[in-house]
């Protein structure tokens, strides 16, 4: 793993470079749960460490970049553009341990979101590529049962969704039709 920064720059870089502790830090991201210590040891030597500064953007809502991050230091923010308006609205906070862009690791879509640094950031990032290669070199099985893994998540986070939106479509109706009498 490369990282181009000297340790007075960060306390715990040595840290960054340590496969174990990445390996633990992958466990963190539902979609590398499947994968045992030593695959995800090979796959936290494929990423590498960005240094994000104070309000500069990781990625930018609409870009065709493709890559999962996850936070090592830090604290971002997530902001989705209004398309009606064109303003950008803040939608979470994420600190270290948290990530994004998991999805594009196996989706062509743009960037759903633009996510800034409200503090200067360390991030260590994975590009799809690497991950699909890394897949292919893993075997069918492998590949299988990491998509499947994925499946499942994605699915019961599919049955929330849907739960919460019956909840939502709910409490509209049952407010909008409700009558105010004087």
């Amino acid at each position: 793993m490369n990282v181009p920064v000297s340790s007075s720059e960060a306390p715990n870089i040595d840290q960054y470079r340590d496969l174990n502790w990445g390996a633990d830090q992958l466990l963190r991201i539902f979609l590398f749960k499947p994968f045992n210590l030593d695959q995800r040891k090979r796959i936290y030597s494929m990423g590498s460490i960005q240094i994000i500064k104070k309000s500069a953007h990781a990625v930018i809502e609409g870009e065709p970049t493709r890559g999962l991050f996850i936070i090592l230091s830090g604290q971002l923010s997530v902001y989705k553009r209004d398309p009606m308006s064109n303003e950008s609205h803040r939608l979470a906070s994420l600190k270290a341990g948290d990530s994004f862009g998991e999805l594009s690791l196996f989706d062509q879509s743009p960037r759903s979101a633009t996510v800034s640094a409200e503090s200067p950031a360390f991030l260590f990032s994975l590009e799809a590529e690497s991950f699909e290669s890394f897949l292919h070199k893993e075997g069918e099985a492998v590949k299988a049962y990491f998509y499947r893994s994925c499946a499942a998540v994605l699915s019961e986070k599919l049955r929330i969704l849907n739960a919460d939106y019956i909840t939502s479509q709910q409490l509209l109706w049952k407010y909008a039709l409700r009558r105010d009498t004087p």
